[in-house]
């Protein structure tokens, strides 16, 4: 690895996966993906948190407490465009993770979340929660969907909002303060993100400085103890544009580990503590609409991406794989999901096993190459899948893999006859969706490398400039003569400062291949 006194703190991708924000021990770095390029630095010291707003020149940073400027309860809002402070909010701890769209600003401590009309920084409203000390909080980069999501306590009370919906001591602000939030509301415009620019024009407050403690909008705690139920692997869905909290959603019986919202906001996954099962969710309704089995043997998930049209869901994991699911059409369109959605079944958490579920040498990770992930409870829609061989990479091709592959195919031939005598929770057990494709990073063993992951928008690829990663006669008879593919990137960072381009083929799946990696330290 090349060398570099620099120390990365934080990585993360933008909203659209396109861009890159790097904070390190002595500044931070903003890359574009593709062409891969870096196109703004600041040395100004350690930071802790650098998030963009899409593609604009707006950044949100805050510092890892190196100086006694870059204190790390001061959120700093910076136009990169304008080499100049917007505005500073110091806040009475630490801030974990700060989240933004082009209508909210959404800050994260140990045990409350503020939430910010970022047009003029105006807080709007603040939620206290219990400790979440691992900074898990999403919100939508939709503003048609405009929510967060964030795990909730284990103490779980009745609420009057919906019958099916806690607010988890969560207290509302009281009627009249919502509502004038809600009219001085201020929406950014809609103009090209790339080419938007929020200067200080954008934020009334101009280089003011403001103490989050401040504000008269304080919520206060709830001690109904009525009906108390101990819960834990919960995550509560908070509409903000309404400011009022919407359901919460029994995802998992362990704690949360990852979660994450589509970028439409329509969609919510999350991955359970064990790492083997992950869960999505409709926002509307909350209703589960698809389960995928990772693997057998816990691991830690570190980030979930969806691509842009909702039919993938990657995720990146500490046993160096990232796996992709194909969601495909959910289970719920179907009439399949209402009759079994909260069955003991099909709810068993991650200690759960499956046929097929063991292996050996490299694990769970390499089983079941280019098999369609569909809703899990809707395993009858492999009928109509594509019966493409999946992509085999060259470099992992190894006797056990095609060993896994075979039994796979037959696993799965059996539970497809099996399933049209036995009810749809028992064929679901049998034919566990798991998923479409999967990368295996180059890492070493054992190294503690964290990696977060995101799904790009569908590019063409010439099979002539890359012979060495696609295989003869890899063209089928029902593909066009042309050497143009169009394929889906797939991006990792890891802590260790490279950024991986993969390239997966969106309707045979099996294998990503690698197309190209950079180091992000290079001066």
């Amino acid at each position: 690895m090349p060398g570099s006194s620099r120390m990365i703190n934080f990585l993360n991708f933008n909203q659209t996966g396109s861009c890159i924000s790097m904070g390190t021990s002595e500044g931070f770095e903003i890359f574009n993906c593709d062409p891969f390029g870096k196109f703004y630095s600041d040395e100004g010291g350690g930071y802790g948190i650098v998030e963009m707003l899409f593609s604009t020149s707006l950044l949100a940073v805050v510092g890892v407490g190196d100086q006694p400027a870059m204190s790390p309860r001061r959120l700093r809002i910076i136009n990169t465009k304008r080499h100049s402070v917007i505005c500073e909010v110091t806040f009475p701890s630490t801030i974990l993770a700060v989240k933004m769209n082009k209508a909210r600003l959404v800050v994260l401590l140990q045990d409350q979340i503020y939430i910010y009309d970022i047009s003029n920084m105006r807080l709007l409203h603040t939620i206290e929660t219990t400790t979440n000390s691992h900074g898990l909080i999403a919100i939508s980069p939709s503003l048609e969907n405009n929510y967060l999501a964030y795990p909730s306590p284990p103490k779980v009370i009745n609420s009057e909002i919906k019958g099916h919906a806690t607010t988890n001591n969560i207290s509302l602000s009281s009627n009249d303060l919502i509502s004038t939030a809600n009219s001085n509301q201020k929406t950014p415009s809609s103009t090209d993100p790339s080419s938007q620019d929020y200067g200080t024009d954008a934020i009334n407050n101009g280089n003011s400085s403001i103490d989050a403690d401040s504000n008269p909008i304080t919520p206060t705690r709830n001690h109904n103890t009525k009906n108390n139920i101990v819960k834990n692997g919960d995550v509560i869905l908070f509409n903000m544009q309404t400011l009022q909290p919407t359901m919460v959603i029994e995802a998992h019986k362990g704690e949360i580990a990852a979660l994450t919202l589509s970028r439409d906001g329509t969609l919510l996954a999350t991955a359970s503590e064990k790492g083997t099962i992950i869960r999505v969710f409709s926002v509307e309704t909350g209703s589960k609409v698809y389960q995928f089995r990772r693997g057998t043997y816990p691991t830690k998930i570190y980030s979930m991406s969806f691509s842009d049209d909702n039919q993938f869901l990657a995720a990146s994991s500490s046993s160096k794989t990232v796996h992709l699911f194909k969601l495909g059409k959910a289970a719920s369109e179907t009439g399949k999901v209402d009759a079994h959605n909260n069955s003991d079944l099909e709810d068993q958490e991650d200690d759960e096993y499956f046929i097929d579920d063991v292996d050996e040498g490299e694990h769970e990770d390499e089983i079941s190459l280019g098999n369609h992930s569909n809703a899990s409870f809707d395993s009858s829609q492999t009928d109509h899948l594509s019966v493409k061989e999946p992509v085999i990479d060259a470099s992992r091709r190894t006797v056990g893999r095609m060993i896994r592959k075979s039994s796979q195919k037959l696993s799965r031939k059996a539970a497809k006859t099996l399933g049209a005598y036995f009810p749809i929770k028992v064929t679901s057990i049998l034919e566990p969706s798991r998923h479409f494709a999967s990368l295996k990073l180059p890492l070493d063993s054992g190294s503690g490398i964290k990696t977060i992951t995101a799904i790009g928008s569908p590019i063409e690829v010439d099979r002539a400039e890359y012979p060495e990663l696609f295989e003869e006669g890899s063209v089928t008879a029902n593909e066009s003569v042309s050497s143009i593919v169009k394929m889906l990137p797939i991006r990792v960072v890891s802590s260790e400062g490279y950024m991986y381009n993969y390239i997966l083929d969106p309707e045979r799946g099996g294998d990503c291949l690698l197309l190209s990696q950079y180091f992000l330290l290079m001066d």
